[in-house]
């Protein structure tokens, strides 16, 4: 008879081998097995659970680093698995050192005899289908910096941990501070964030002939980090709660302190340039509008080139800024009330043009009635300019102020007038406008819609500022005062001035005001400069309308086509480059970096997407990373339990659909607006396992039926979330920003410098992933 048959059952008689009642649980668990296999597995049994007085010496037997550990009494060499095993299955044989649990620690599964039995093992067994990794991506906390106002001492040593309920647990430390910690210690016990716990360092004390550094040392628990490789362990991160005395002395005793802490500081930056690289990458790609705010006033807008077609469409016929219309005072008071820490709304908007002007309609989801609202969708998603955006304020609170501080102090008084942030995503789908267009369309006169009509002025006033304080001009840009005439088709010719100029631009004012708009084409007639040179092609030299001020007074121009503006450009160039040393350079204002760093801390901390970076390895699209803020969001939550509780997989998402969804949309083409998709996820659970777990995009069904059911489907058996999901090539993943904070680190360490920016270099492509789940249901009128 073979034991291995009865394995299970052995398994289940060693907790109760030492109870009163054996005999009786015995006879009825074996009750349908002959006698002499009774017989067997009773024999068995009792050689298992005999006591043991053997030493496990692990050394040159595992794969993994081996330590002292004193154990019932005996010293034994263990590794970390080993240590993790005594601890899980000590408590299944008595809390008693019996041979089975010797066997147990001689055969774990990083033992050399066992990893070569295993590769010996029949290979036309059938493997079990892998998880495909290609999509799993590493979090990065985004608004989080690791730093310390304190040295930390580098050191492995041994730790004995008292645990709550009188559990003890053998550990090692990775470095001791004054104040904090980082202990590796087996995943086998429970530890929770907040928990006390005291720590001994026998070791410690032998070496320093201290005994206090063995009577026991008071921390709380700040963090638990698994091992992503490694579950056997896990790394606690603590802070001292009691007297420090005796550990700041032996920290101070070390006599390789320097050295240790140099190399502990310089892992601490080269983490935080990492994050701080990954987000300045995600802030030059996003498609998202940060907003600032003085009370209902918008003062500031954060432009990328992925977010700036937002800005644009926010402007009339003049290129005069009006998004100070849709984010109107009293859309304003009612997000940032007083007490609410974030507040959101969907706006719809659209555009209507009559009589050479621009007209803009808009209005948040609670200023309509269910029949307003469904004729604003049926007049507006025919149009282009339809717009489907999403508006979420945040306070700025006490806390930000203090720490804008520390980031900006010449910066603060300016931003200290802040109390609001929002952010404005455009989540309209153009292959969904139609979805608009179910409802029966009211019988309300198309007048009720006058009242969601915008004034045209005031223009705004609030600063659009990029991201990044590099140069956004193409060229240099002079000052320079000479008369000249506008040439307009439609109207009499014009006197004025020149403010400026380059030599493709031009900045004029004229005596009077001209009704033009822009993308008019007009021609200048430089007056004074012709006496100058008569043959010059200034005398009817092509432009286009670029921007007209409000008062219809002040015109910016660029050269238009053909061959009289080329030759215009090139005079000019001439000029230019003759007169430079006469002409005023106008410099261009760029924001500080104190004030982006200073804005980029408080967005980052308050992200309502999950951004996505991906790279090529081998001529293969890989996902890298993801990131968010911390508590985890309930998607990252879903990514992670894909991926089995290790690392987070993206795998519904991009499963089947690569070249659809990342190697079509993250080709080294320059675009402005991001590629964008929608998908739609069918998600059921029984207690924490996912049971099912279906994607489709939006046009992967055939009829909009199909669509309504999959919604209605998933929301009655599990759970429904649609995802926009965006997508932009990475050209360059560099920012100014993160050039200096590489320069920094650099400095400190070269190799590690270099070592993230290939890294950075490697990045092809960057998306956001947004949850709209509530958009899609209002807008297909699904409870």
């Amino acid at each position: 008879m073979l034991l291995d048959d009865y394995k299970g059952l052995i398994e289940q008689l060693i907790p109760v081998y030492d109870s009163e009642d054996f005999e009786d649980v015995f006879q009825m668990m074996t009750q349908e097995a002959s006698g002499p296999a009774r017989l067997q597995i009773k024999m068995e049994l009792n050689r298992i659970m005999a006591p043991c007085h053997q030493l496990v010496d692990l050394r040159g037997r595992v794969k993994g680093e081996c330590r002292p550990y004193e154990l019932n009494g005996l010293k034994h060499w263990l590794d970390d698995v080993a240590i993790n095993t005594y601890h899980k299955r000590i408590k299944v044989f008595g809390g008693k050192y019996r041979i089975g649990l010797y066997e147990a620690l001689m055969n774990t599964r990083n033992n050399f005899r066992v990893l070569h039995q295993q590769e010996k093992q029949d290979t036309n067994t059938a493997e079990q289908p892998q998880r495909d990794t290609q999509f799993d991506a590493n979090l990065i906390r985004f608004g989080h910096y690791l730093t310390r106002g304190e040295n930390r001492l580098q050191i492995t040593t041994q730790v004995n941990l008292a645990l709550p309920f009188n559990q003890s647990v053998h550990g090692v430390t990775s470095d001791l501070s004054y104040s904090g910690a980082k202990f590796k210690v087996p995943a086998a016990f429970k530890y929770n964030l907040g928990q006390t716990i005291v720590a001994k360092f026998p070791k410690m004390a032998e070496k320093f002939n201290d005994p206090r550094l063995d009577l026991g040392t008071e921390y709380r628990i700040l963090g638990i980090d698994d091992h992503k490789e490694n579950d056997s362990f896990k790394w606690l991160r603590l802070k001292i709660t009691s007297d420090n005395t005796v550990i700041k002395q032996a920290i101070d005793r070390s006599q390789q302190v320097l050295q240790r802490r140099t190399r502990r500081n310089h892992e601490d930056k080269v983490i935080q340039v990492r994050t701080k690289g990954y987000e300045h990458c995600y802030l030059k790609h996003t498609t998202s509008m940060p907003l600032f705010f003085a009370g209902d006033e918008l003062k500031y807008c954060l432009l990328t080139d992925h977010n700036r077609h937002i800005w644009d469409s926010w402007h009339d016929e003049r290129n005069q800024p009006v998004i100070n219309h849709l984010l109107s005072k009293e859309r304003m008071a009612s997000l940032g009330k007083a007490g609410l820490k974030q507040c959101s709304t969907l706006i719809y908007s659209f555009a209507h043009e009559h009589d050479r002007k621009h007209f803009f309609y808009s209005a948040a989801l609670p200023e309509m009635s269910i029949e307003e609202r469904h004729l604003f969708w049926h007049v507006g998603a025919t149009r282009k300019s339809w717009q489907v955006t999403r508006l979420t304020v945040h306070p700025i609170s006490e806390e930000d102020l203090k720490r804008l501080q520390d980031i900006a102090p010449e910066m603060f008084d300016q931003l200290s007038k802040l109390t609001h942030i929002g952010i404005l995503q455009d989540i309209t789908n153009e292959q969904a406008q139609q979805d608009y267009r179910l409802p029966v369309k009211p019988k309300l006169p198309g007048k009720a819609l006058q009242a969601f009509r915008h004034v045209r002025n005031p223009v705004s006033t609030a600063k659009a500022i990029y991201f990044d304080p590099k140069p956004q001009r193409s060229e240099s840009r002079f000052k320079f005062q000479t008369p000249i005439e506008l040439h307009h088709p439609d109207f009499p010719a014009v006197t004025g001035i020149t403010l400026d100029f380059s030599i493709r631009g031009l900045n004029i004012d004229l005596s009077q005001p001209l009704p033009i708009k822009r993308g008019d084409e007009v021609t200048i007639k430089f007056v004074d400069l012709l006496k100058l040179d008569k043959n010059a092609p200034l005398s009817h030299m092509p432009y286009k309308v670029v921007r007209v001020s409000p008062d219809f007074s002040n015109i910016q121009l660029t050269t238009g086509s053909g061959d009289c503006a080329l030759k215009g450009e090139q005079f000019l160039r001439r000029l230019i480059q003759h007169n430079e040393s006469k002409f005023k350079l106008l410099e261009e204002i760029l924001p500080t970096g104190e004030l982006l760093l200073a804005m980029h801390q408080m967005l980052l901390t308050r992200l309502n997407c999950i951004p996505y970076f991906t790279e090529k390895l081998d001529h293969k699209i890989k996902v890298k990373a993801i990131g968010c803020n911390f508590p985890i969001p309930a998607l990252p939550k879903l990514f992670n339990q894909v991926a089995g509780g290790q690392d987070y997989s993206l795998e519904p998402l991009f499963k089947n659909r690569l070249k659809r969804m990342l190697a079509e949309t993250m080709r080294p083409v320059e675009i402005r607006k991001p590629y964008v998709h929608e998908l739609y996820l069918w998600i059921e659970r029984k207690g924490n396992t996912i049971t099912r777990l279906d994607s489709k995009l939006t046009e992967e069904f055939g009829t909009i039926d199909e669509r309504i059911n999959f919604i209605k489907g998933a929301k009655a058996k599990g759970v429904f979330m649609a995802l926009r999901v965006t997508a932009v090539p990475v050209l360059n993943p560099m920012t100014a920003l993160t050039g200096i904070e590489l320069g920094e680190l650099a400095r400190m360490a070269l190799h590690r410098a270099r070592a993230l920016e290939v890294e950075f270099n490697s990045l092809i492509g960057c998306g956001e992933i947004y949850d709209i789940t509530d958009e899609v249901q209002i807008r297909l009128e699904i409870g």
